[in-house]
């Protein structure tokens, strides 16, 4: 187990610079960004990893959209703009990639972490607190704690 230092802003930042936010499905899919982040700086192929960060992060921003839409989040639209936002740069990267520019990704792996400690510090965390607090009434507060 690792030690957090709380902020109650944004839940609580692990030793290793972990964002978690005290709601165990995004906690869960915000530790497989992390280790997606982890494969991009190591010496894998690095093709490879950012197919499987991007395929990642549709399914990581898929599921968030869905406890937004399903719970009527006051920031839904907001939230998702942001994500369509990193879908896009991480596309455009994937394509400048294949195109010869390999440098792009060590831009985009020192880079993309520093928006998402923001992004989930804010919005991920806003979206937690609202999903942790029921306000969206409680059959379908216990769907989303799965």
């Amino acid at each position: 187990m690792t030690a957090s230092t709380a902020s109650p802003a944004s839940g609580s930042v692990t030793s290793r610079g972990r964002i978690e936010l005290g709601h165990a499905p995004m906690d869960a899919i915000h530790r497989e960004f992390y280790d997606c982040m982890d494969a991009l700086r190591g010496p894998r192929d690095r093709a490879e990893s950012l197919l499987v960060l991007h395929e990642h992060l549709l399914r990581h921003f898929a599921q968030e959209e869905h406890w937004m839409r399903e719970t009527a989040f006051p920031a839904c639209a907001c939230h998702a703009r942001e994500h369509e936002m990193a879908l896009d740069v991480v596309a455009e990267v994937r394509r400048r990639h294949d195109a010869g520019d390999t440098e792009i990704v060590d831009r985009l792996a020192e880079e993309l972490p520093q928006w998402f400690a923001v992004h989930a510090s804010a919005m991920d965390a806003a979206l937690a607190e609202y999903l942790r607090t029921g306000a969206m009434g409680p059959a379908a507060h216990a769907e989303l704690a799965t």
